[in-house]
Protein backbone atom coordinates (compact mmCIF):
# COMPACT_ATOMS: atom_id res chain seq x y z
CA UNK A 1 0.00 0.00 0.00
CA UNK A 2 1.28 3.51 -0.76
CA UNK A 3 2.17 5.74 2.21
CA UNK A 4 -0.24 8.35 3.51
CA UNK A 5 2.52 10.58 4.90
CA UNK A 6 6.00 11.66 3.80
CA UNK A 7 8.37 12.99 6.45
CA UNK A 8 11.28 15.06 5.16
CA UNK A 9 14.47 15.97 6.96
CA UNK A 10 15.35 19.61 6.31
CA UNK A 11 19.08 20.42 6.08
CA UNK A 12 20.60 18.42 3.23
CA UNK A 13 17.25 17.10 1.97
CA UNK A 14 15.07 20.14 1.23
CA UNK A 15 17.47 23.00 1.95
CA UNK A 16 20.97 23.22 0.53
CA UNK A 17 21.94 24.88 3.78
CA UNK A 18 25.55 23.95 4.48
CA UNK A 19 26.86 27.37 3.44
CA UNK A 20 24.36 29.17 5.70
CA UNK A 21 25.76 27.61 8.86
CA UNK A 22 29.42 27.84 7.87
CA UNK A 23 29.15 31.49 6.81
CA UNK A 24 27.01 32.44 9.82
CA UNK A 25 29.54 31.06 12.29
CA UNK A 26 32.42 32.71 10.44
CA UNK A 27 30.70 36.12 10.41
CA UNK A 28 29.66 35.77 14.04
CA UNK A 29 33.17 34.99 15.25
CA UNK A 30 34.70 37.80 13.19
CA UNK A 31 33.02 40.08 15.72
CA UNK A 32 35.36 38.57 18.31
CA UNK A 33 38.36 39.03 16.06
CA UNK A 34 38.56 35.34 15.26
CA UNK A 35 39.05 33.81 11.84
CA UNK A 36 37.42 30.42 11.37
CA UNK A 37 38.40 28.35 8.36
CA UNK A 38 35.78 26.63 6.22
CA UNK A 39 37.04 23.28 7.52
CA UNK A 40 36.75 24.32 11.15
CA UNK A 41 33.33 25.91 10.65
CA UNK A 42 32.03 22.85 8.80
CA UNK A 43 32.29 20.84 12.02
CA UNK A 44 29.22 22.78 13.19
CA UNK A 45 27.18 20.90 10.58
CA UNK A 46 27.49 17.72 12.64
CA UNK A 47 26.99 19.30 16.07
CA UNK A 48 24.38 21.21 18.02
CA UNK A 49 25.13 24.96 17.90
CA UNK A 50 25.57 25.18 21.68
CA UNK A 51 27.94 22.21 21.73
CA UNK A 52 29.97 23.65 18.86
CA UNK A 53 30.26 27.08 20.50
CA UNK A 54 31.07 25.66 23.94
CA UNK A 55 33.78 23.45 22.50
CA UNK A 56 35.22 26.31 20.47
CA UNK A 57 35.32 28.69 23.44
CA UNK A 58 36.76 26.01 25.72
CA UNK A 59 39.66 25.47 23.29
CA UNK A 60 40.32 29.22 23.46
CA UNK A 61 40.28 29.17 27.25
CA UNK A 62 37.03 31.15 27.56
CA UNK A 63 35.20 29.13 30.20
CA UNK A 64 32.85 32.02 31.06
CA UNK A 65 31.83 32.86 27.48
CA UNK A 66 28.17 33.67 26.82
CA UNK A 67 27.47 30.58 24.70
CA UNK A 68 23.75 31.20 24.36
CA UNK A 69 24.32 34.81 23.37
CA UNK A 70 26.75 33.94 20.61
CA UNK A 71 24.52 31.11 19.38
CA UNK A 72 21.68 33.64 19.14
CA UNK A 73 23.87 35.99 17.08
CA UNK A 74 24.75 33.14 14.75
CA UNK A 75 21.11 32.10 14.49
CA UNK A 76 20.01 35.64 13.59
CA UNK A 77 22.53 35.71 10.74
CA UNK A 78 21.42 32.27 9.54
CA UNK A 79 17.77 33.29 9.35
CA UNK A 80 18.68 36.52 7.57
CA UNK A 81 20.55 34.58 4.88
CA UNK A 82 17.72 32.06 4.53
CA UNK A 83 15.15 34.79 4.01
CA UNK A 84 17.28 36.60 1.45
CA UNK A 85 18.23 33.52 -0.55
CA UNK A 86 16.55 30.17 0.20
CA UNK A 87 18.83 27.62 -1.43
CA UNK A 88 16.54 24.75 -2.44
CA UNK A 89 17.66 21.50 -4.03
CA UNK A 90 16.52 20.91 -7.63
CA UNK A 91 13.13 19.21 -7.87
CA UNK A 92 12.08 19.81 -4.25
CA UNK A 93 9.44 22.40 -5.08
CA UNK A 94 7.91 20.25 -7.81
CA UNK A 95 7.88 17.21 -5.54
CA UNK A 96 6.25 18.97 -2.61
CA UNK A 97 3.58 20.48 -4.84
CA UNK A 98 2.95 17.04 -6.40
CA UNK A 99 2.48 15.54 -2.93
CA UNK A 100 -0.05 18.17 -1.88
CA UNK A 101 -3.48 16.59 -1.59
CA UNK A 102 -2.08 13.07 -2.00
CA UNK A 103 -0.29 12.59 1.31
CA UNK A 104 0.37 14.48 4.51
CA UNK A 105 3.80 16.14 4.55
CA UNK A 106 5.92 17.03 7.57
CA UNK A 107 9.43 18.35 8.09
CA UNK A 108 11.33 16.51 10.83
CA UNK A 109 14.54 18.38 11.59
CA UNK A 110 17.33 18.80 14.12
CA UNK A 111 17.60 22.50 13.29
CA UNK A 112 15.64 25.39 14.80
CA UNK A 113 11.96 25.80 13.86
CA UNK A 114 12.73 29.41 12.94
CA UNK A 115 15.08 28.22 10.18
CA UNK A 116 12.57 25.77 8.74
CA UNK A 117 9.62 28.15 8.76
CA UNK A 118 11.65 31.06 7.34
CA UNK A 119 12.91 28.85 4.54
CA UNK A 120 9.52 27.38 3.64
CA UNK A 121 7.94 30.83 3.56
CA UNK A 122 10.75 32.36 1.47
CA UNK A 123 10.66 29.43 -0.96
CA UNK A 124 6.87 29.55 -1.31
CA UNK A 125 6.44 26.09 0.20
CA UNK A 126 4.80 26.80 3.55
CA UNK A 127 1.37 25.62 2.42
CA UNK A 128 2.81 22.30 1.18
CA UNK A 129 3.88 21.25 4.69
CA UNK A 130 1.29 20.26 7.30
CA UNK A 131 3.61 20.00 10.32
CA UNK A 132 7.13 20.82 11.50
CA UNK A 133 9.02 19.06 14.28
CA UNK A 134 12.21 20.96 15.11
CA UNK A 135 15.01 20.68 17.66
CA UNK A 136 13.20 22.66 20.37
CA UNK A 137 10.28 20.21 20.19
CA UNK A 138 12.23 17.21 21.49
CA UNK A 139 14.50 16.23 24.35
CA UNK A 140 16.58 13.81 22.29
CA UNK A 141 17.77 14.63 18.77
CA UNK A 142 18.33 12.10 15.99
CA UNK A 143 19.33 9.24 16.01
CA UNK A 144 16.70 9.05 18.75
CA UNK A 145 13.23 8.32 17.38
CA UNK A 146 11.43 11.07 19.34
CA UNK A 147 11.17 13.59 16.51
CA UNK A 148 9.64 11.06 14.14
CA UNK A 149 7.22 9.77 16.73
CA UNK A 150 6.08 13.35 17.41
CA UNK A 151 5.58 14.00 13.70
CA UNK A 152 3.48 10.86 13.32
CA UNK A 153 1.38 11.92 16.29
CA UNK A 154 0.88 15.41 14.84
CA UNK A 155 -0.20 13.99 11.49
CA UNK A 156 -2.28 11.21 13.11
CA UNK A 157 -0.58 8.63 10.91
CA UNK A 158 0.72 5.18 11.86
CA UNK A 159 4.43 4.52 11.35
CA UNK A 160 3.60 1.75 8.88
CA UNK A 161 1.82 4.30 6.68
CA UNK A 162 4.72 6.77 6.48
CA UNK A 163 8.03 7.12 4.65
CA UNK A 164 10.97 9.28 5.75
CA UNK A 165 13.48 11.03 3.48
CA UNK A 166 16.92 11.50 5.03
CA UNK A 167 20.48 12.33 4.02
CA UNK A 168 22.47 11.01 6.99
CA UNK A 169 23.01 7.81 8.98
CA UNK A 170 21.64 9.51 12.11
CA UNK A 171 18.45 10.53 10.39
CA UNK A 172 17.96 7.12 8.80
CA UNK A 173 18.53 5.46 12.18
CA UNK A 174 15.94 7.75 13.80
CA UNK A 175 13.32 6.85 11.19
CA UNK A 176 14.10 3.15 11.48
CA UNK A 177 13.80 3.32 15.28
CA UNK A 178 10.35 4.88 14.84
CA UNK A 179 9.30 2.07 12.50
CA UNK A 180 9.13 4.29 9.42
CA UNK A 181 10.20 3.21 5.93
CA UNK A 182 13.24 5.11 4.67
CA UNK A 183 14.51 6.77 1.51
CA UNK A 184 18.09 8.08 1.46
CA UNK A 185 18.69 11.05 -0.85
CA UNK A 186 22.25 11.76 -1.92
CA UNK A 187 22.12 15.02 -3.86
CA UNK A 188 25.91 15.45 -4.20
CA UNK A 189 26.67 12.20 -2.34
CA UNK A 190 26.58 8.73 -3.84
CA UNK A 191 25.23 5.56 -2.27
CA UNK A 192 27.37 3.71 0.26
CA UNK A 193 27.49 2.27 3.74
CA UNK A 194 25.73 5.37 5.08
CA UNK A 195 22.43 4.37 3.43
CA UNK A 196 22.21 0.95 5.08
CA UNK A 197 19.25 -0.94 3.63
CA UNK A 198 17.26 2.20 2.83
CA UNK A 199 16.10 2.90 -0.71
CA UNK A 200 18.56 5.32 -2.36
CA UNK A 201 17.75 8.14 -4.77
CA UNK A 202 20.36 10.49 -6.22
CA UNK A 203 18.11 13.56 -6.09
CA UNK A 204 14.67 14.92 -6.90
CA UNK A 205 15.30 16.15 -10.43
CA UNK A 206 13.01 13.45 -11.85
CA UNK A 207 9.55 13.75 -10.33
CA UNK A 208 8.57 10.30 -11.59
CA UNK A 209 11.62 8.65 -10.00
CA UNK A 210 11.06 10.56 -6.75
CA UNK A 211 7.44 9.42 -6.52
CA UNK A 212 8.47 5.86 -7.31
CA UNK A 213 11.07 5.86 -4.53
CA UNK A 214 8.38 7.11 -2.11
CA UNK A 215 5.99 4.36 -3.18
CA UNK A 216 3.68 6.83 -4.92
CA UNK A 217 4.43 6.14 -8.56
CA UNK A 218 1.51 6.43 -10.93
CA UNK A 219 2.89 3.39 -12.75
CA UNK A 220 2.72 1.33 -9.56
CA UNK A 221 -0.80 2.52 -8.90
CA UNK A 222 -2.01 1.58 -12.39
Amino acid sequence: MPPTAVLFDFDGVIADSENYHVAAWQRTLVRMGWELSDEAASKALEMDDREFAAELFARRGLAEADVDGWVRKKQDLTVEMIRLHPRIYPGVSELLHALKGRVKVAVVSTTWRENVEAFLKAAGLAEAVAAVVAKEDVKALKPASESYLKALKKLKVAASKAVAVEDSPRGLAAAEAAGVARVAVGHRRGPGDWTGDACFIAGFESLEESLEALGLSERKAS
